[in-house]
């Protein structure tokens, strides 16, 4: 009823929001009508101006910038006529300046200054006619010289033509002079060579001969003093038997040297030697009657073997005097002899060198001189200066007259008539009417003038621009007096527009303070504030406005029945909420791991009594809510009950609140009681954290069991690899060695070493420093080979086996080589051990021999199924152990088939055929020296070996008499292969 009293005091004149805010608008709108009039007015006024801007300045400045433009093109393209090099880009270049000038002219004729400014007008119609006359003048010079350059470029290509005929022309000519200089010069030394060769040949003859005859007498006299001297009867027939026929080659010989007087007083000599063993009275016949007195006087030479034996002295020193003379005058002769044919030699000689280098020198000179007219006649092409051109023309005319003079003092056998002619032509580019000097003379005048032109045409260039510029700047001008009336226009109306802008603003702001503000806004934030408040949950608060009867009145209405009816509902919900929360306990509850929900502040919303169990055994789960998760874990690790926080309270807390805010953890923790606890804790989308604890003790144990028993098996396997290669061991334990009783054939290299008198080793040293040396080689050389990627079969005492290819192979070469290269590491690393040992007290140091071979063998697991090896057997094995028991002291040594697989990386020598134990067949057999580029590095080892060839010389280790033997050797054997060559070559010139 109240309502109703104040709503029939309400009159007819109350009006709602939306007429009031219409009022206000319309207000507002008026006074936009009122600036867009003053605007409308400005708007006139600035047309009117840009009118005569765009329809009298801009067009005048449009026509100056297209005459600008096309002045500016103009110009640009005035200098490409001098930078063409044909008339056909010139001819491009005149086309389009002349269309260029076309678009000038028809430009000038339609400028809109024609009807403004007659004169101005006419000033640019002049400039355009003196431009048009200055380019043709430039067009005609720059054709001129064009037409001179391609005169030059012809005289320049046919330069190069000619001086290239000229120089194929002189080339057999010189070769020529050369040849026959050089083939007369061999004649002569050929002629020279052969008759110092007949000498020597000859002289050689001789005085083998007479050392020939020499040795038989030395032969003689040592069987006569032997038998004079001799105690055994039986000995002295077969000395008489050597005798006699050595008597036999000593006349034959003697034959040969009787030929000449000296020769007659030799063998005279000689045979008188021969004489004491021939006589009736001669030595065997007195030593035979010696032998048969030996009862008597056993021993004692007879007075006539003594006067026998000084005879014979005497004899053979006359004998050893006149060889002596002999030799000397067989070596006079053969120097005398020698001197005159090198004098004869020599003679030869100089007289070709005044006839042939004459000759030579003439046609050097002469191509020499052409060379340099070619060289003045380019450079004279590409001068640029034309006050360079006289210098070069006389230096080019004092080298014509020299050509002409060679040519007249070349001999008529040497004189060539294309030679003659070439030479013509080659002048005739520089001396004819329209030479060479002259083009070029001409084009740079031509050139001159065309720069001259263009310099006028630039200069009636810049006269143009700057007219046109004038006019630029006239149209500026007035565009600038307008743009002025404008301005104070647009000023006035910016002064009436801001007055009407203040007071609609004044007035935008009387409403907005008067009424929006108190009688729409606030009481529209007071009904939000409302919804707000209701939405919360507080059903109880008071709905204002009410009272209204505009459109707020309705909305607190319909605020107040949403209200009414929240109210309801909550109280149903929350009813339905404590049912739900009863059933999600007990089923917490009955979770068999602890389980727990921390909200997004990590405060503890919910638990089971397992998780309270786990944490505080004697405590209910009523007192652990509402405790953060840090007070939980501390409260917890002050207490003892984590086993990970002994000794460690804040770290451990620490390390669990960095799992806690993670998104996603799990982890493990230790408890004091022996128990070990799994947790695993989830972020919720509110931030929220729910954690499962599950206990895993069990599992633990299990676990720390197999890890014992892992341990033991990895302790057990290491012990058990020390028993095996590490390849066989690898493979075992991989799986692809079954341990089954199989074999196979592969080709493998197989390496055998010992120790050098390793009994003797065991007797001189004690037992305790034969096992330390022993183990301390084996483990050394057993790291070299595992190293290089090497399979060890077994130790057998101080040898050790060893073999490559199983059962890991790369390639049958690639494992010779590996093994190759490690018995030289192995060979050098004993050097270096004997070092160590010497300096603990082991004097002599341990020498090994090693053998290896490649070869097909059987491999695998041999043995019984209790009890098996590893192992490779067969011939290639055997044979690998014998290599080894023959090689020498330090002597790495290898069979053919790894020399083969091995010579290209490792430099190998010594080629033995050796029989051994076992094999039918000889081995053939080397030595490994070192590597290939270790023996490049040094220069005083040198091996070399090929057919019918095989050379091994250590500079190093050789004495001072070995060298001198080896350079006599190698001496010999250059002579005697030169002589071969030489006996070659006068059976094939007979031939």
């Amino acid at each position: 009823m109240i309502e109703d009293n104040a709503h029939r005091k309400r009159t007819f004149l109350d009006l709602k929001i939306n007429g009031k805010l219409f009022l206000a608008l319309s207000l507002l709108a008026s006074m936009s009508v009122i600036a867009g009039i003053i605007a409308w007015y400005s708007f006139v006024h600035v047309s009117l101006s840009t009118d005569q801007i765009t329809k009298q300045s801009l067009p005048e400045m449009e026509s100056a910038l297209k005459l600008a433009e096309y002045a500016a093109e103009i110009s640009s393209s005035a200098p490409d006529l001098m930078v063409n090099t044909n008339m056909g880009d010139h001819r491009k270049t005149i086309e389009t300046l002349d269309q260029r000038i076309a678009k000038l002219r028809l430009a000038i004729e339609n400028s809109p200054i024609k009807s403004g400014d007659i004169e101005k007008w006419g000033k640019l119609n002049e400039l355009e006619k003196e431009l048009s006359a200055s380019l043709t003048h430039l067009k005609n010079d720059v054709e001129l010289r064009l037409a001179e350059k391609s005169e030059t470029e012809r005289n320049t290509a046919e330069l190069a033509r000619i001086h290239q005929s000229f120089l194929l022309t002189m080339e057999p000519l010189i070769d020529d002079a050369v040849f026959n200089f050089v083939l007369d010069g061999e004649k002569i030394s050929a002629k020279s060579g052969d008759n110092l060769r007949a000498l020597i040949g000859d002289s050689m003859t001789s005085v083998n001969t007479i050392l020939a005859y020499r040795t038989n007498i030395d032969t003689a006299e040592d069987l006569l003093s032997e038998a004079i001297f001799l105690r055994d009867p039986k000995r002295l027939e077969t000395l008489r038997g050597e005798f006699d026929q050595l008597e036999k080659a000593v006349d034959s010989l003697g034959k040969k040297l009787q030929q000449s007087e000296s020769g007659r007083a030799y063998v005279l000599l000689g045979q008188s030697v021969l004489d004491i063993g021939q006589s009736e009275n001669d030595i065997f016949s007195l030593k035979q009657l010696s032998f048969r007195q030996q009862d008597i006087n056993e021993n004692v030479i007879s007075p006539e073997l003594i006067e026998q034996y000084t005879y014979l002295q005497a004899a053979y020193a006359s004998f050893q005097q006149v060889f002596s003379q002999m030799m000397m005058s067989n070596l006079q002769s053969l120097d005398s002899a020698a001197q005159k044919e090198a004098t004869t030699s020599s003679a030869e000689i100089n007289h070709l060198i005044d006839i042939g280098a004459n000759t030579l020198q003439l046609l050097l000179s002469l191509r020499a001189e052409g060379n340099l007219v070619a060289g003045i006649l380019s450079e004279a092409a590409n001068v640029s200066d034309m006050s360079l051109i006289g210098p070069f023309q006389e230096r080019f005319e004092a080298s014509s007259d020299r050509i002409v003079d060679m040519l007249e003092d070349i001999s008529e056998s040497s004189r060539n008539n294309d030679l003659a002619a070439s030479t013509v032509r080659l002048l005739d580019i520089g001396t004819t009417d329209n030479n060479l000097f002259e083009t070029r003379r001409s084009e740079l005048e031509y050139s001159k003038r065309a720069v001259e032109s263009l310099t006028k045409n630039r200069a009636i260039s810049l006269e143009l621009n700057k007219e046109v510029a004038d006019l630029v700047s006239t149209a500026k001008d007035r565009s600038v007096v307008a743009e002025l009336h404008s301005g104070k226009v647009v000023a006035s109306g910016k002064a009436f527009l801001i007055l009407v802008a203040m007071a609609s603003v004044l007035t935008a702001l009387l409403v907005m303070v008067f009424y929006i503000r108190p009688r729409i806004i606030r009481p529209l934030e007071n009904i939000t504030d409302t919804m707000t408040r209701l939405a919360g949950g507080d059903t109880a608060i008071a709905i204002p406005s009410r009272d209204r009867n505009d459109e707020l009145g309705s909305m607190a209405n319909a605020l107040a029945v949403f209200r009414d009816t929240a109210v309801e509902i909550q109280e149903s919900n929350h009813r339905e909420l404590e049912v739900t929360r009863r059933r999600l306990v007990n089923a917490i509850e009955n979770i068999s791991e602890g389980f727990s929900l921390y909200d997004a502040n990590d405060r503890l919303v919910v638990c089971n009594s397992v998780y309270c169990s786990q944490f505080f055994p004697d405590q209910s789960i009523d007192l652990q809510y509402g405790k953060t998760f840090e007070t939980i874990m501390r409260e917890a690790a002050d207490q003892d009950f984590i086993e990970d926080a002994v000794g460690r309270h804040e770290e451990w807390i620490a390390e669990s609140l960095v799992n806690h805010h993670k998104p996603s953890s799990s982890y493990v923790q230790r408890r004091v009681n022996g128990r070990w606890i799994l947790i695993n804790e989830r972020k919720a989308e509110d931030g929220s954290t729910v954690a499962v604890y599950s206990d895993i003790t069990k599992i633990k144990q299990q676990e720390e069991a197999i890890a014992e028993q892992s341990t033991a098996l990895e302790r057990l396997s290491n012990q058990l690899a020390k028993y095996l290669s590490p390849q066989v061991y690898a493979s075992i334990f991989e799986g692809t060695n079954r341990g089954d009783i199989t074999s196979r054939r592969k080709k493998l290299t197989v390496f055998f070493s010992d120790i050098v008198g390793f009994t003797e080793i065991t007797e001189r040293l004690e037992a305790e420093d034969l096992t330390r040396i022993l183990n301390q080689y084996l483990t050394e050389m057993s790291e070299i080979a595992l190293a290089h990627g090497a399979t060890i079969d077994k130790f057998v005492g101080d040898a050790i086996v060893i073999f490559f290819g199983d059962p890991e192979s790369r390639g049958v070469k690639e494992d010779a080589v590996a093994c190759a290269k490690m018995a030289l590491v192995m060979k050098k690393r004993l050097q270096e051990l004997n070092e160590e040992w010497f300096e603990i007290g082991i004097e002599k140091p341990l020498q090994s021999r090693i053998g290896i071979n490649t070869g097909y063998c059987t491999v695998g697991n041999f043995g019984s199924s209790e009890r098996m090896d590893y192992t490779a057997i067969g011939n290639g094995v055997n044979i690998a152990s014998r290599l080894e028991s023959t090689a020498a002291t330090g002597e790495i040594r290898i069979s053919h088939e790894t020399y083969a697989n091995i010579k290209d990386e490792i430099q190998c020598g010594n080629k033995n055929q050796v029989s051994v134990k076992g094999i039918k067949f000889p081995i053939a057999t080397y030595e490994i020296l070192n590597e290939r580029d270790e023996a490049l590095q040094s220069v005083n080892t040198i091996h070399e070996e090929f057919q019918n060839l095989k050379l091994d010389i250590n500079l190093k280790d050789m004495s001072s008499a070995g060298r001198r033997k080896t350079e006599a050797l190698l001496q010999r054997v250059l002579s005697q292969i030169a002589e071969e060559d030489n006996g070659n070559e006068k059976s094939d010139t007979k031939d």
